[in-house]
């Protein structure tokens, strides 16, 4: 689908926005037809770097120790060390809890079996069992770029919902979000096998994009 085509459908879906008392996010949607979503050759499970960004912060919980751990709480609210992992894992709903607050997680690299062996039942079936990275790693770049990602995975349905941006974005923004996120899905799934493509935001009506 041509960029100037997806501008002009941005355009109009911001034309038709309601101011609410809260920032409402834009969501892509996308239908796909002729494939089977579960089947290893079309099922997605991508993060997507959007060059846009999201239009709003998410959270991301980091597992460390040591100095990695001091250094994380510059940068997260989210911050667990070995002891932590420990004591909860014995309370799921705290687990549960953090596990809704938190868009993504990483671990310091030695730490991840023991978030695997305490946590794993929570975060696995969310998708949310954490990127590995070393101890010394700077913390800053890698939380932002999974700050400015979305996660595109498809399930059983053969519809997925992807958050592009938020409803005081420009429309050239939005545009270059939802582009990348088409272009990410176009290298493993033809534009043929894409039956619709929806944007709206949380409470304005549906603009098609085809």
């Amino acid at each position: 689908m041509e960029k100037e085509t997806i501008s002009g459908k941005v355009t109009e879906l911001l034309g038709k926005i309601e101011k609410r008392k809260f920032k409402q996010t834009v969501d892509l949607t996308i239908n796909f037809t002729g494939i089977d979503v579960e089947d290893a050759k079309y099922k997605l499970n991508l993060n997507v770097l959007i060059p846009k960004g999201r239009g709003k912060s998410v959270e991301v919980g980091v597992f460390a120790e040591g100095d990695m751990n001091v250094r994380a709480k510059e940068v997260s609210k989210h911050v667990y060390s070995r002891a932590d992992i420990d004591s909860l894992s014995k309370n799921r709903r705290e687990m549960r809890r953090i596990a809704g607050d938190c868009y993504a997680f990483i671990a310091q690299a030695d730490l991840m079996p023991a978030v695997g062996k305490g946590w794993g039942i929570v975060l696995a079936p969310r998708g949310k069992m954490p990127q590995p990275v070393p101890p010394t790693v700077d913390l800053k770049p890698v939380v932002e770029r999974i700050r400015n990602s979305v996660r595109v995975k498809t399930k059983k349905s053969p519809t997925i919902h992807i958050p592009v941006g938020t409803e005081d974005m420009s429309a050239d923004d939005l545009t270059a979000n939802i582009t990348a996120v088409l272009s990410a899905i176009g290298r493993q799934i033809s534009e043929e096998n894409i039956r619709s493509a929806f944007v709206k935001t949380t409470m304005s009506p549906v603009v098609r994009l085809w």
